[in-house]
């Protein structure tokens, strides 16, 4: 299960999936030569007749060297008509997203789980980031592992996307998401809780290799180098289950052609800076590419 690891910095915006979301690419692929749109966190967006937008690359963390945006990155954001993200940050969505995360039927956590996987779960969460089993013990576990994806970093500040999202409602710019929390819950909510505790116990079981890939994946994307990002995400492949199939075509697949779609109105108004996970942008099956074919020309910036 270790691609999942990787998607969620890059991937979705559900409360505590802070990472990525990305394109999951196969084994074929081993350089850098091989993969579509390979370097760039900010691209132009053109096509005859309609002002051009920005689609930008983020990462769902606060390191302040992510959250503070290049002056190319900051001149396209500031210039914007309207902002566009994943999903709306606001109280309606976090509060979806909050109540889909506990059990409502009487289950908790440690009734679905192996006794020996609950207390090494409890372990780990403990001395990762100091949360007890009172934090957890109501949670499905495919809340739980969103929790425990969370990388560790210093301080309380807002990851990038939420501080997009706040400078654009106090710049008073039109905003907008791509996606619903519904749809962005219903990508983990809709697995059986089987495949949920196969997630949750393959996270455990690598909590320290995802930790040690941490920093190299955050100077991959600090480089704009969006083609090392997928082949960091192509080491941490495992054949060893269907059930990473079947999440990364609902997580990865189906939510890019959903987002390249619902972009639509926004570029055709044109002035929109588009904010959306770093992976979700290159490869055979990115967003950058899924526009091309819908006669986009897309440029990088930066």
């Amino acid at each position: 299960m270790k691609t999942t690891k990787a998607i969620a910095v890059f991937s979705l915006c559900v409360l505590c999936l802070p990472w990525f979301g990305g394109q999951l690419l196969r084994a074929d692929v081993q350089t850098k030569q091989d993969i579509l749109h390979p370097q760039g966190l900010l691209w132009k967006i053109e096509k005859p007749s309609q002002p051009a937008s920005y689609l930008f690359a983020t990462m769902h963390v606060s390191d302040p060297r992510v959250v503070t945006l290049p002056p190319p990155v900051e001149q396209a954001f500031s210039g914007s008509r309207q902002f566009v993200m994943e999903m709306l940050l606001n109280f309606q969505a976090v509060g979806l997203v909050s109540r889909a995360s506990f059990f409502s039927d009487g289950r908790t956590l440690d009734s679905v789980m192996q006794t020996e996987d609950y207390l090494r779960l409890l372990m780990v969460l403990q001395k990762r980031q100091q949360i007890g089993e009172s934090a957890v013990r109501h949670l499905k576990p495919w809340a739980v592992f969103s929790l425990l994806m969370m990388p560790v970093e210093e301080g309380a500040a807002a990851a990038l996307d939420m501080q997009l999202y706040r400078r654009a409602i106090q710049a008073q710019k039109p905003v907008a998401g791509l996606e619903t929390a519904q749809e962005q819950v219903d990508v983990f909510d809709q697995m059986s809780i089987a495949d949920q505790l196969w997630l949750l116990n393959q996270a455990v079981d690598e909590i320290e290799q995802t930790d040690a890939l941490f920093p190299e994946m955050l100077e991959a994307y600090l480089r704009g180098d969006l083609a090392a990002l997928i082949l960091i995400q192509q080491q941490m492949m495992s054949a060893e289950s269907d059930i990473d199939d079947r999440l990364m075509h609902r997580l990865l697949t189906q939510r890019n052609l959903r987002m390249a779609q619902r972009m639509q109105p926004y570029l055709q108004q044109g002035d929109a800076f588009i904010a959306i996970g770093a992976l979700h942008l290159p490869g055979q099956g990115g967003v950058l590419h899924l526009l091309e074919q819908q006669g986009y020309a897309v440029s990088s910036v930066y």
